[in-house]
């Protein structure tokens, strides 16, 4: 009745004090972050052995978190599981204890359902599952994952070797404590500024956060290309407010598209990767046109605009304006000349409401007196 431990153990295991125990036993259970931020926090959970090879007939952990800081899911909480590539049975329990104190826990378990074994390698350790929570708040913030009921009896965190009847704990195993999930990122985009490329991001807060890699990548050759890291940002360490950032590519090799992102790093040296944005680099382009506004649709409660760009074929004196749907001028965004080439504006709508609203490039190149005029449609939304 191996398998069914974990169920018969639930109500002592629940009033028990965690604790880990003292004897050594033959296998440890390493915990590891692999992920944190504002989106998620993946923690891997990997069995040692302490011997060349062991018959594992049952594996169960038990991970306690505070249901105040985190949540976890039915379907995505518990995934990666180790065993059920071998033929065991699953017999994890996402909401194991769920009452909304500190801690509720989560269990993976696995059995084989006959009672048999597999082998595991102590130079080749087992990952037995990825336990993901999910923040409750955008952050940043931090919180603790504790090793649930390593003990000898009231046990929610064992193992079962073959042909051994006693169930063994997990030595060393170990807690988790002042995760943080660092930096929110609200905004980060780039676009052609004549013949550089200006990045922008804005961080609502930032947690133990050293700063940022600036990489890119030539997506015209993505199959073979890496990602190139062309400086470093330095953050703000640890902040509430509100934080702007800027970065000027001058050093773009030729015309063509590139992706760049951002890879966030802390001081302990834990990091994460922002979304990636595309940029369409061209040093003079062979029209006018108007580019895609981004971000898009504009929300009015983001506080951070979007940006429009604009190709220049030739020196011309540029007016872009934005109108409403009833033709009246609500913005002038740009009014200047311009030699060839691509450029971007942004525009901050104030006191508007949501709806539709047009932007008009207007041209008048300077050396032939043509104009040119171009529109384009820009979805603002609360």
């Amino acid at each position: 009745m191996k398998k069914l431990l974990p169920f018969l153990l639930a109500a002592s295991a629940l009033v028990s004090v965690p604790e880990i125990s003292a004897q050594t036993f033959p296998a440890e259970l390493q915990l590891t972050v692999l992920t944190a931020n504002a989106t998620k926090i993946e923690i891997e959970a990997k069995m040692i052995p302490g011997t060349t090879i062991m018959n594992v007939e049952a594996v169960s952990v038990a991970i306690g978190y505070n249901p105040n800081d985190v949540y976890v899911d039915s379907l995505t909480s518990i995934i990666n599981k180790y065993f059920q590539s071998k033929g065991f049975d699953d017999g994890s329990v996402w909401n194991f204890n769920m009452n909304g104190t500190y801690p509720d826990v989560i269990l993976y378990s696995e059995y084989h359902p006959n009672f048999g074994s597999v082998p595991v390698l102590r130079n080749t350790p087992p990952v037995l599952c990825h336990f993901v929570f999910y923040p409750k708040s955008s952050g940043p913030g931090t919180t603790d994952f504790l090793v649930w009921q390593n003990t000898p009896t009231g046990a929610l965190t064992y193992y079962f070797e073959a042909n051994n009847p006693n169930l063994m704990n997990f030595s060393p195993a170990n807690n988790l404590q002042n995760v943080p999930w660092p930096v929110e990122l609200t905004s980060f985009t780039a676009a052609q500024q004549g013949e550089a490329v200006v990045l922008q991001w804005i961080t609502a807060s930032e947690t133990n956060n050293h700063g940022f890699h600036i990489q890119r990548l030539d997506a015209d050759q993505a199959a073979a290309a890496e990602w190139e890291t062309l400086d470093f940002i330095e953050g703000a360490g640890t902040t509430h407010q509100q934080r702007q950032y800027l970065f000027l590519d001058k050093d773009i090799p030729k015309d063509g598209l590139y992706r760049y992102r951002l890879k966030q790093v802390d001081f302990d040296g834990r990091f994460d990767y922002s979304p990636e944005v595309l940029v369409h680099f061209n040093l003079r382009p062979g029209e006018f046109a108007l580019r895609q506004n981004y971000p898009n649709p504009l929300s009015l409660s983001g506080g951070s605009g979007t940006v429009i760009g604009y190709d220049v074929a030739e020196r011309s004196n540029i007016r872009i304006m934005v109108r409403n749907m009833l033709g009246q001028e609500v913005a002038v965004l740009m009014d200047a000349n311009r030699d060839a080439g691509s450029y971007s504006t942004t525009w901050l709508p104030y006191n508007l409401t949501a709806g539709i609203y047009i932007v008009t490039l207007t041209a008048e190149t300077l050396e032939s007196g043509g104009t040119e005029v171009r529109h384009m449609p820009i979805q603002v939304v609360r």
